[in-house]
């Protein structure tokens, strides 16, 4: 292997590496990088908007900023929830200048995807792949994508 392909790799394996916060959807695990989330919000109220994509269920007031909540279900295309347990919150995310709130089952943890994330070359929401503690896999999403709605 020539020094510059181990130079390139390198890079590109520091690149992907970080922290990543996992979070539970309609039973899946997901995670977003550490640097695409501002807050995690354990109320869930928001105010009903109507004549918005379906995935986009209303609004919040962070901070004088009203942003758009986005249910991850509807997003992912499953479907619509009956109801939402009492570990529902919400993620803000930010990505190139749009804020969202991303609405999820519970809030789980954090994983190191250093050594531990595999990128997937397709032009869906995920990003790539790692796995938690205990060998689960977890999708981690790319927030560009995922607020592209």
């Amino acid at each position: 292997m020539a020094e510059t392909d181990i130079q390139t790799e390198q890079t590109e394996q520091n690149e992907q590496a970080g922290t990543a916060v996992i979070f539970r959807s309609e039973g899946g695990l997901y995670a977003f990088r550490i640097d695409v989330l501002l807050e995690i919000i354990t109320r869930s109220d928001f105010t009903f908007v109507p004549c918005l994509p379906d995935c986009v269920i209303g609004v919040i007031n962070r901070m004088g900023d009203v942003i758009p909540v986005i249910d991850l279900r509807l997003r992912l295309g499953f479907p619509k929830p009956e109801e939402y347990g009492s570990r529902s919150c919400l993620m803000v995310i930010s990505a190139h200048n749009t804020t969202a709130a991303v609405r999820v089952d519970e809030a789980v943890t954090s994983v190191s995807l250093e050594n531990n994330f595999i990128p997937l070359d397709d032009d869906s929401v995920i990003e790539g792949i790692c796995h938690g503690e205990h060998g689960e896999r977890i999708s981690v999403l790319d927030a560009d994508k995922l607020l592209n709605v």
